[in-house]
């Protein structure tokens, strides 16, 4: 089984490069998804499951600390129950990679594991705030990727692009490289990362020791809010989960996510969820780096669900905000 670790900051666009893959390559081999959610409700693993992929969540703590041996049975697990060619597992938006690497290293795993490889995903428009505010914890988590895939370039210059690539370059020279959007790769240049993997390993050996230096600086003391690590960028941060089966309408929601994008009830960092709007029906709708998108549902829930997470959240105004978008149907 080869293993896929999928990084990236909240909304830099790990669900989206999963949805790609499972539409590209499910057909030519048995995929599997791990999603550790940033939330306290699930929503990723709701989305990728909708054409049937057999997918795991893990929740109520952070995949690279508190729930490490849980991750760990839940790989022995699908191994031997699902058997799946590929496991792609997607942690949440502020997990580190050290403790994900030991983990996966782990020897009751040894005889299911093939490679384990990291995908970083880089979120082109909130890069040079995030490299500011944390530039070691990127920096290694470029370092250990084999692929490394520059999201959102629609959104900035060409300038800008052609800066991150550099700097990519700089710190990992071996990687594959692809600047696109929507996460958008071909089957082939997934697939073929694998041939680059055997060059990489020599550098993993040798990052391995720095990244759990910065995991156990960042993790160096008792862990609140659900297992979080402290990162410069997150340990402010505030996010709140919420069911909401109402019909809602769709006029009205739209006005409301617009209202987010203003910041008008604080700032808005992600935002996500799966909600009913009359004449629409489920969507799955996503606000990150600053842009909305809105997305059908294949299939009816049994409820829905949001996530928001920010800064200086008026949380109060935001849920009657969201109250007053109910349909009168609803």
């Amino acid at each position: 089984m080869i293993i896929d670790v999928v990084t990236g900051f909240l909304g830099s666009g790990k669900t989206t490069f999963i949805l790609g893959v499972i539409a590209a390559v499910s057909a030519r081999e048995k995929l599997a998804v791990i999603v550790n959610e940033f939330g306290d409700i699930g929503i990723d693993g709701v989305v990728l499951s909708q054409d049937g992929t057999e997918v795991v969540e893990l929740s109520s703590g952070c995949i690279c600390c508190t729930l490490s041996k849980d991750l760990v049975r839940q790989v022995e697990m699908l191994a031997l129950r699902y058997n799946p060619a590929r496991l792609l597992i997607e942690p949440s938006g502020v997990a580190t990679v050290s403790s994900l690497l030991q983990a996966l290293r782990s020897l009751k795993l040894e005889k299911y594991v093939e490679e384990v490889r990291i995908i970083c995903i880089i979120d082109a428009v909130n890069f040079a705030d995030l490299f500011q505010q944390n530039r070691l914890y990127l920096e290694q988590q470029m370092r250990a990727a084999s692929l490394l895939i520059i999201n959102k370039i629609e959104l900035v210059t060409e300038a800008i692009t052609g800066e991150i690539i550099s700097l990519a370059t700089y710190l990992n020279s071996k990687a594959t490289i692809i600047a696109t959007s929507f996460c958008r790769i071909s089957a082939e240049d997934y697939l073929n990362i694998r041939e680059k993997e055997l060059e990489l390993k020599e550098i993993w050996e040798g990052e391995l020791s720095n990244l759990e230096e910065v995991h156990d600086h960042e993790h160096e003391h008792d862990h609140k809010d659900e297992g979080l690590a402290p990162l410069p960028f997150t340990h402010d941060l505030q996010k709140f989960s919420l069911e909401c089966s109402s019909l809602l309408d769709f006029h009205s929601f739209n006005s409301f996510l617009e209202a987010l994008q203003r910041g008008e009830m604080g700032e808005v960092i992600r935002a996500k969820g799966i909600v009913p709007l009359k004449g629409r029906g489920w969507v799955n709708f996503n606000l990150a780096s600053g842009y909305v998108s809105i997305t059908p549902m294949k299939k009816a829930q049994a409820a829905g669900k949001l996530f928001f997470a920010g800064k200086h959240l008026y949380q109060e105004i935001l849920l009657a905000r969201l109250e007053g978008c109910r349909s009168e149907e609803g």
